[in-house]
């Protein structure tokens, strides 16, 4: 076996063991001991974090994380995931910002100059935009992590007052450059969706003895819930105007039905906790649309222009 064969077989047996030893690793891989010492020592070189322990138990393990072999990739993969990332880079807040820079970088530096030139003009002409909202999401990182260990924790919330809430994270989602947590909530003792640029503070110190057995056939449909108990019949008439204005909502642009002469209407089912991003959206509208049903809605766009003509008067 070639020696780069050898190094790529090594990074993937050593990402696979929490520890090992020189003397392990050499059997396995039918070298010598001494050569193990030599390949290991260039796996470090090559900046995969391998750590030493000394004495009876010692042995060598991989600090932080794991690091992938060599792959190759076609001209138009490598352009594919170049600009997978980089349309990540719109976003003032990320789970992985650092990881998303510090790979795009690697990923450039290593193709060749052909191809970066032809990467350079697609940026010219390609451009992958979400809103540029300022808000900070200093827990964004955190409520993934602890949905993904499903941990149970402790949140501040604010919305017009800060609480102190106890939820059990589902997982994140982003809409619209908005960043959302689904989660159970013990407080509300039902599921609930939270913007994570309103989540204030984060603690893991929360009682895990309520944490919930969750698995994935759970949490298949947590974006846009289908309990038939939750939904009511969404039906909107919009102009001309109001149906370009929700062909840029990705949600509600699915159910759009246009007429010949520009008109359209949208005939879907929502869940009821999306009724105050609906009252928002189509209240912006103003005379662009009118919302017929559910009456929830109606009467809740109602009482905002109520309040609305009380704040001008």
């Amino acid at each position: 076996m070639h020696k780069a064969q050898r190094l790529i077989q090594l990074i993937m047996k050593v990402n696979e063991r929490k520890k090992f030893t020189i003397q392990e690793m050499a059997e396995e891989c039918g070298v010598s001991r001494r050569t193990m010492i030599r390949d290991l020592m260039e796996l470090s070189e090559l900046g995969v974090p391998l750590y030493s322990e000394t004495g009876p138990s010692g042995g060598y393990r991989v600090l932080r994380e794991k690091v992938l072999p060599p792959i190759s990739f076609t001209e138009h993969e490598a352009i594919a995931l170049f600009f997978a990332c980089q349309s990540l880079r719109n976003y003032k807040a990320l789970p992985f910002k650092n990881e998303v820079n510090t790979a795009l970088d690697k990923f450039f530096h290593y193709l060749s100059s052909e191809l970066k030139k032809k990467i350079e003009s697609m940026q010219q002409r390609l451009i992958f935009w979400v809103p540029p909202l300022e808000l900070n999401v200093p827990f964004l990182k955190e409520l993934l992590e602890a949905a993904l260990e499903q941990h149970v924790v402790t949140i501040l919330y604010e919305v017009s007052t800060s609480k102190s809430r106890v939820i059990q994270p589902l997982g994140i989602y982003t809409m619209n450059g908005l960043w959302y947590c689904q989660a159970y909530c013990f407080l509300a003792e039902d599921y609930r969706v939270f913007r994570v640029d309103r989540v204030k503070d984060f603690s893991l110190d929360a009682d895990q003895s309520l944490k919930l057995n969750m698995t994935n056939e759970h949490i298949k449909s947590w974006i846009m819930p289908t309990n038939e108990d939750n939904m009511l019949d969404l039906e909107v008439d919009l102009t001309p105007e109001g149906v370009r204005r929700c062909q840029s909502e990705v949600w509600l642009s699915q159910w759009l039905k246009l007429r010949e002469d520009g008109f359209g209407t949208i005939r879907t089912k929502m869940n009821t906790s999306f009724t105050p991003w609906i009252v928002h959206f189509f209240l912006g509208l103003g005379m662009e649309a009118n919302v017929k049903h559910p009456q929830v809605v109606r009467e809740q766009i109602k009482n905002k222009l109520q309040e609305l003509i009380k704040q001008y008067e």
